[in-house]
């Protein structure tokens, strides 16, 4: 998929006005607005046949940071305009997930259906003024995981100010004068609460990188994360400030987790 837009920051994407997202066939996608680096305004979407999909209105809550989505009209893949003036019945089918439901107002509302397709499961939700109110997943083997919440992160078990502790006694840092800096590493926080799949992003050499993967190695099992009430693999950054002078290594936590299933569902968080 390619894409038009304009950056107010040429060495990191900072969107203002208009985005044009594209399939790899050359047919656009997607059309969408930006006000500050935040998806605001009208959003339009095609099939990758060219049919129009969808239009969207879509307003920045600036106190949650998170984009408000109203579903205007929308039309299935057969051309039928299934929601009208923001009622009537919409879907969402991409490669992860599948899910529909009653629009009144522009906001779900009501009894949802989906599958997780990636994952295998199923699950019903209930909905109120666009509102989520509960839900309950079925995977493969029938079992049923009920949930109050949509995502839940995965979190060390003592708490995270004592894995970061954990990390500042075990970490030792190398005897070179005059080494500072930032080393930044990703993980993979398992289903079953296990550490895995480290990655070094930065380091400043003399081995940093890997000894903070030799700690990390040993601590202990973390409280698996949860989307849609079942276990699942959740994407981890940590920073680890170095001081040589001091003989200190410092540390602190990243902004949020990623939830490997969604980190590239779509542009707008919200569908």
């Amino acid at each position: 998929m390619s894409m038009k837009a304009i950056s107010s920051k040429p060495d990191k994407p900072n969107f203002q006005g208009p985005r044009i997202d594209y399939y790899e066939n050359g047919i656009k996608k997607q059309e969408s607005n930006y006000i500050d680096n935040n998806l605001n305004g009208s959003q339009l979407e095609w099939y990758d046949n060219g049919e129009i999909k969808s239009e969207k209105e879509i307003t920045w809550d600036a106190e949650n940071k998170n984009p408000i989505t109203k579903i205007v009209h929308f039309w299935n893949k057969d051309k039928q305009q299934t929601v009208i003036d923001g009622n009537g019945q919409y879907e969402e089918n991409d490669e992860n997930l599948y899910e529909k439901g009653p629009i009144k107002l522009g906001k779900r509302e009501g009894v949802w259906e989906g599958k997780n397709l990636k994952e295998n499961f199923s699950f019903s939700e209930i909905y109120n003024d666009g509102k989520f109110i509960s839900g309950i997943s079925t995977d493969k083997e029938n079992n049923k995981y009920p949930y109050k919440v949509l995502m839940e992160k995965a979190s060390h078990t003592k708490g995270m100010r004592d894995f970061y502790g954990f990390v500042g006694k075990n970490y030792r840092t190398p005897n070179v004068q005059g080494l500072q800096g930032k080393i930044y590493i990703t993980f993979i926080v398992d289903t079953d609460g296990s550490l895995s799949n480290f990655k070094i992003l930065r380091d400043l050499g003399h081995g940093t990188g890997q000894e903070a993967i030799r700690v990390l190695k040993k601590a202990e099992k973390w409280t698996p994360g949860k989307m849609r009430g079942i276990n699942t693999k959740v994407l981890y950054s940590l920073p680890i400030s170095i001081t040589t002078s001091s003989g200190s290594s410092n540390y602190s936590p990243n902004q949020e987790p990623t939830f490997e299933s969604e980190m590239l569902r779509n542009t707008n968080p919200n569908w």
